[in-house]
């Protein structure tokens, strides 16, 4: 594993890569609030030359600039997928891999540009209720959070932070919440603070439905994983409503995990992704 940086629309976005750059790659793309370490224990197993990258306003990519004349300046979805576009422009085509939001960035992406999508995997990234009918309270929500920036708590040390993270997820070990950390946070006075950025925690003004992401998922061209696990938050009402709409897919639920199945079970999805890959890329 080795940090690298990728130039993605004129910025330097934080990165982790595996192997030689040969071949078509498997990106791998992190949910909410996470990072690009948080592969540390799959991406190793999978075959080839593999990147995951820290989306923007997450882990060592650029956070929100104050300028209104600067394009760097939204956290909407389709900032995300422009990311990736940019991204793939470079790469050529590739195989996806993405954890819940990171899933939905994917799964749209391939189907509004399947051209460059040679595989896909959604470790519970579909699934997301639909909120069309809250159109209202979203942007009132919306203009309350806006009203006054939200900013991240201060830990006094790595440590603080790393205990903190373990009582968000009591599976993971020391270890593996110490490598987490390492990327997951930042120096700031006092000590340190969550590497990404406060402003994810107010929430778009737009609802998601069901019915725009299904558009995107009936273009999905190539094969595709979808890979659950035992303990979802997702209603699986929501989840077959979604993913029904790609014919090309196989399907795999992991016991014994939570939402977090890269950290719950990384030997489990890590074998499953590489033998997905194996079958696409030889």
């Amino acid at each position: 594993m080795r940090e690298t940086t990728w130039t993605i629309r004129g910025r330097p976005f934080g990165a982790l890569e595996w192997g030689e750059p040969a071949g078509a790659p498997v990106v791998f793309l992190h949910g909410y609030l996470d990072h690009a370490g948080a592969w540390a224990g799959v991406a190793p197993l999978v075959p080839g030359w593999r990147i995951a990258y820290d989306h923007r306003g997450h882990g060592r990519s650029p956070h929100l600039t104050p300028s209104d004349a600067d394009p760097f300046v939204t956290y909407q979805f389709a900032e995300y997928l422009a990311d990736l576009d940019d991204l793939l422009r470079q790469l050529g085509p590739a195989v996806l891999v993405g954890h819940s939001m990171g899933g939905t960035i994917a799964s749209m992406y391939a189907g509004v540009r399947p051209e460059r999508v040679l595989g896909l995997v959604t470790v519970d990234g579909l699934g997301l209720p639909d909120s069309s009918e809250r159109a209202v309270e979203r942007m009132l929500e919306f203009l309350d959070e806006t009203a006054v920036l939200p900013v991240n708590k201060v830990f006094v040390s790595r440590a603080e932070a790393a205990q903190r993270l373990r009582r968000t997820h009591p599976a993971l070990s020391v270890e593996v919440a110490d490598a987490l950390i390492a990327r997951g946070v930042r120096e700031v006075e006092g000590g340190v603070t969550w590497s990404w950025d406060a402003r994810h925690r107010i929430r778009g003004p737009i609802p998601y439905r069901h019915a725009n992401h299904v558009q995107f998922l009936r273009r999905v061209e190539c094969p595709v994983l979808c890979v659950y696990p035992e303990r979802s938050p997702f209603a699986a009402t929501d989840v077959a409503a979604l993913v029904g709409a790609m014919p090309h897919r196989r399907e795999l639920t992991v016991p014994n995990a939570g939402h977090m199945v890269h950290l719950d079970a990384p030997e489990v999805l890590g074998a499953a992704v590489a033998e997905f890959v194996a079958s696409l890329l030889g």
